[in-house]
């Protein structure tokens, strides 16, 4: 079962046209059986313009889609990266006494609540039984299940405090624990700043109006090649791979959304992964669950 949350949904543009789609396949009909007369097109020195420009806008767009896709697939890389560093860390700094034990386990325990807490806000959705772990583990550090990503990060900073005050840690651990947990707040700073800052809408737009406008005028113009029955069948599948490659640009832009994209970073099975290597064998039971739906746990 999944939830949405209220954190509110990333921002996005209009994805799914249906209504464009079966308006140009429309127009293609009433091209093919002649209902439109010739002669209707432009100079074929214009087609060819608007192919060009039309070319140019989808690929810088689809560039850019790809560019933050991967950035963010880059910056929850290294959310793994520090949080196995923040597990090494306090291995190396706290001794093997018991309470010492039961302090670094809370410290990892916050940890993993925090990576659950960021996919949750990037996402404002999730699954119950995954949102259920992240709540037993609070419940278990004695914080609130509300707690945002801010007041988790804030109370892993006074934990560590604490610990120095307490000389459970020197200097020298206290300057790294709190290097890697600087190193975690930046990447959660990019993860954020793509989630709140898509591309303008108003050239979302502009693309794909032009892609339209082009695929029309291209129509009819092999309409008016010829009557071979493969010219327009031709000029549809150039128009498709036109529009197939202008909407993939519109799906990869976004990797937090919830529209059922397959598009959308694995985030769950990141966060699974980071939970099995700081917490051992504590999320297991959420790991293989049965399941009919393929992107689940994506």
């Amino acid at each position: 079962m999944i939830d949405l949350g209220d954190y509110g949904h990333p921002p996005s543009t209009r994805r799914r046209d249906y209504s464009l789609v079966l308006l140009q396949l429309a127009i293609a009909v009433l091209i093919n059986s002649n209902a439109i007369p010739g002669d209707w097109t432009v100079n074929r020195d214009v087609v060819r313009i608007l192919g060009i420009a039309a070319s140019i806008f989808i690929g810088f767009r689809n560039t850019q889609a790809i560019g933050r896709w991967w950035e963010a697939r880059t910056l929850w890389g290294s959310i793994v990266n520090v949080s196995r560093s923040w597990a090494d860390t306090l291995r190396a700094h706290l001794n093997s006494e018991r309470i010492n034990r039961k302090e670094e386990r809370q410290l990892l325990q916050l940890q993993v609540a925090l990576v659950w807490q960021l996919n949750f806000q990037l996402r404002n959705f999730w699954h119950r039984e995954l949102r259920e772990l992240q709540g037993q583990l609070l419940d278990g550090l004695k914080l609130p299940r509300s707690s945002s990503l801010r007041q988790l990060g804030l109370q892993r900073a006074e934990w560590i405090r604490t610990l120095h005050r307490q000389e459970r840690i020197d200097s020298f651990g206290r300057m790294q624990l709190m290097e890697v947990a600087n190193a975690c707040t930046d990447a959660i700073g990019g993860l954020e700043r793509i989630r709140n800052t898509p591309l303008p809408a108003s050239y979302d737009v502009f693309v794909r109006l032009l892609t339209w406008l082009f695929g029309l005028l291209l129509l009819v113009y092999f309409h008016d090649l010829g009557p071979e029955p493969r010219i327009p069948i031709s000029g549809v599948l150039i128009v498709l791979l036109f529009l197939m490659a202008e909407r993939i640009g519109a799906y990869v832009e976004g990797p937090f959304d919830a529209d059922g994209s397959s598009f959308s970073l694995p985030l769950d099975s990141i966060c699974l992964t980071i939970s099995r290597d700081l917490l051992d064998g504590e999320a297991d039971h959420v790991q293989h669950l049965n399941s009919k739906d393929p992107v689940r746990w994506t």
